[in-house]
């Protein structure tokens, strides 16, 4: 079977059909790490402090200090 990539109705049904499998993908991380915290309490984080170069700082509620490095 043989793809025309000139046919343009067949181009745009490939791009839509990769979006909405990024899409699905991307629903679908949310999905998995929707319960996950980085403070034990289980709480968001109260404040945040982050640079360009450096690793970003967070404050929780019980007072822990956590250091997550980006990347």
């Amino acid at each position: 079977m043989r793809v025309d990539l000139r046919n343009r109705r067949t181009v745009l049904l490939g791009v839509f059909v990769a979006v909405l499998v990024i899409f699905a993908a991307g629903m679908g991380a949310a999905w998995h790490v929707r319960n996950k915290t980085i403070c034990k309490d289980g709480k968001p984080p109260v404040a945040q402090q982050s640079a360009a170069l450096m690793p970003t700082v967070y404050k929780c509620h019980n007072g822990q200090i956590i250091t997550s490095a980006q990347g």
